[in-house]
């Protein structure tokens, strides 16, 4: 194989994606072998074209779908997780998360950290009367400023990336901690022999001066290895109504 296509989440490529074509260069000048970026233009279009993907730097939800298709994960960023906001209507003083009990609650029910952050909420003993399901994490952000419901869960990157205006439309009054699901580089079946050759230039990025400025730009600290037990954790929560 002389040529490897690797895929990037479309929402980490949505805003600077000259960073990922430098991490590509930076790739292409340690391995054996030459990676292509495949940039997608939405979550259709990058679905579409997984099964052309080598290497796929994927969301957790994406990655336990590829290692059921015969991935298999090669390393992760040490320093990122996938958190939540919690955000509450301009009207409601002082929130917390015990404020969450008995209420309705809009996220996007299908989306893992949602699930993580609901599972959270259970350990807590808050149990939100009502679910509001919407299509978006900016459909969660219109429906708590229009208080159709008073509370909402938002993706924490979504949440960061919002304009000054849009995040004055609700109060964000908590952040989720778990450090439970991540994004993961994960590789093809068709690829794996490259698998070793790739961890390792990946596992030592952060000790080379131009693997660190390509790092700091991805907002990466280094990158380390997935454990079994991280895969499960993820997986159950997934799997979890």
């Amino acid at each position: 194989m002389n040529k490897l296509t690797l895929m990037i989440c479309p929402h980490d490529t949505a805003k600077k994606p000259d960073r990922w074509f430098r991490f590509i260069q930076y790739l292409n000048n340690q391995l054996d072998v030459n990676v292509h970026l495949e940039v997608s233009l939405d979550f259709q279009d990058f679905h579409q074209h997984l099964d052309q993907a080598d290497i796929v730097y994927a969301n957790p939800a994406d990655s336990i779908r590829l290692r059921e298709q015969g991935f298999s994960a090669v390393v992760r960023p040490s320093n990122l997780y996938d958190e939540v906001v919690y955000i509450a209507n301009q009207d409601i003083a002082n929130p917390t998360l015990d404020s969450l009990h008995g209420e309705t609650l809009a996220t996007v029910k299908s989306m893992l950290p949602s699930k993580v952050a609901l599972q959270s909420l259970k350990e807590k003993g808050i149990a939100p009367a009502q679910l509001l399901d919407k299509s978006s994490w900016l459909g969660v952000i219109n429906s708590v400023s229009k208080n159709e419901a008073p509370f909402g869960i938002v993706y924490k990157d979504t949440y960061q990336e919002l304009s000054a205006n849009t995040k004055a439309m609700v109060n964000a009054f908590a952040e989720s901690d778990e450090k439970v699901i991540f994004h993961g580089i994960q590789i093809s079946p068709n690829a794996m022999d490259h698998k070793s050759e790739l961890e390792r230039v990946l596992l030592e990025m952060n000790t080379t001066p131009a693997g660190k400025d390509v790092l700091q730009e991805l907002n990466i600290e280094g990158w380390c290895k997935t454990t079994s037990e991280e895969i499960s954790t993820a997986k159950e929560i997934m799997m979890a109504a």
